[in-house]
């Protein structure tokens, strides 16, 4: 009996909702979809590479600030937080032309 309950107290945990504050992107094609987004300060963004191609994702800060995320390969995530208020650029340093906006509000 004791088995039945963990098993579903498991299950209920691993089929949480994600938080409110919770977005994907998908780099597919080798662009960014949404190639714009809107969240409260402090969101965590998941990136997904569902492209067959591997990305080297950079965030720049407000600031002006650079984070290198490190190479994706296709099917990898990357989780940014967007902790601080104003607008956040993303983009590929492999492939150029793949640019997002965030503005955190």
């Amino acid at each position: 009996m004791r088995r039945f309950a963990f098993l579903t107290i498991a299950l209920c945990v691993a089929a949480a909702p994600a938080r409110a504050d919770d977005d994907q992107v998908l780099q597919i094609k080798q662009a960014f979809e949404p190639a714009t987004l809107s969240v409260a300060a402090g969101a965590h963004v998941t990136f997904v590479n569902a492209d067959d191609v591997s990305h080297n994702l950079q965030q720049t800060g407000p600031d002006g600030a650079k984070v290198d995320m490190g190479v994706e390969k296709p099917g990898d995530t990357t989780v940014m937080t967007f902790a601080a208020k104003g607008v956040w650029l993303v983009n590929c340093n492999i492939h150029p032309r793949m640019k997002m906006k965030v503005t955190v509000q």
